[in-house]
Formats: structure tokens, C-alpha cells, sequence
């Protein structure tokens, strides 16, 4: 029987790794998806993402060894095709869900966690990042989002703390 899907989508600090890293620990298999960006602090290669440079991204482009591939920011992010058939929990871009072939489309179930933008700001403050970037990263997730509604369920994620941990 072919693999059943739960993908995650939804704008940056929206909480989706929060969210795959609950399902991990139930014994679901994550996707560790590939990127040509550099680590942030505290991401490990391998857990986080698969931390390739742009080049070695390419050739795999040319080979055919990505399901989907986007380019966001600057930087390539996509899931391999062996991780395609051998994972259950995957997180993806508005534009990864959108090459996901008509044949699988039955086999995922695409959660979009929509998470309220002060929530959103918060935690992207909490992670040091640059101003400006917060900006800029909201300003384009307001552009993939404004009529996202290729999903199954809505999820409002408002905070990691109003979640009981068992």
C-alpha cells in the first residue's frame, strides 16, 4: 500500500516544525527536506534540513532526485524523491504543494497552519532575526497566503504553551 501524507504548510514561524516535531515523537517519519541556504544557529544538518550548496542542488535539479523543488529568498528548498516515498510527515511552500502530482494528491492530507501575525513576529524576534528581514519574509508570506486555499484543514496555531504536553 502507498504511503498516507500529512504535509504542512504555512508562513514563516507559523509553528510547522513545532508541529512535525509532535508527530515525530509518535513515530511518524519526517521528511528532512534539502536547502541550499546556510544553517541558522542551532540547526543541525541532517535533523533540521539536508544542507547542501546551491551547485550540488542543481545537479540534483538535472537528475531528476527531487519530487518538488522551490526557490524562496534566494535559496532552493525541496523534497527528495526517496523521502517522497518513504516519509510521512513532510512540510512544503505554497509552490511545493502545488507540483504535488495528481496521482498523490489522494494519498496527503495538507494541513495550512495559520498562526496570527503578532504571534508570528514574536517568534521570529525571539530568534534574533534582523529586522528586515522579519519584514521582508512577511511581506512575501502575505503574497503566497493571501489566496492560499489549496489545503484540507486549517489549523490555528496561537501558541506552543497552550498545547498540553503528555
Amino acid at each position: 500500500m502507498r504511503n498516507k501524507r500529512i504535509i504542512l504548510v504555512g508562513a514563516s514561524a507559523a509553528g510547522k516544525s513545532y508541529i512535525k516535531e509532535k508527530f515525530r515523537k509518535k513515530g511518524f517519519k519526517c521528511d528532512v527536506s534539502y536547502t541550499s541556504r546556510e544553517p541558522r544557529e542551532g540547526e543541525v544538518n541532517g535533523i533540521d534540513y539536508k544542507f547542501i550548496s546551491k551547485e550540488s542542488f542543481e545537479i540534483r535539479i538535472d537528475h531528476n532526485m527531487f519530487y518538488e523543488h522551490v526557490q524562496y529568498g534566494g535559496n532552493y528548498y525541496g523534497t527528495g524523491m526517496e523521502e517522497w516515498y518513504d516519509s510521512d510527515i513532510f512540510i512544503m511552500e505554497t509552490d511545493g504543494i502545488s507540483k504535488i502530482k495528481l496521482e498523490d494528491r489522494g494519498s496527503c492530507l495538507i494541513f495550512y497552519v495559520n498562526t496570527p501575525l503578532e504571534i508570528r513576529i514574536k517568534r521570529m524576534e525571539e530568534r534574533n532575526w534582523d529586522p528586515d528581514k522579519i519584514v521582508a519574509r512577511i511581506r512575501v508570506d502575505k503574497e503566497k497566503f493571501n489566496n492560499f486555499t489549496d489545503f484540507d484543514l486549517e489549523i490555528s496555531s496561537y501558541s506552543k504553551y497552550e498545547v498540553k504536553n503528555k
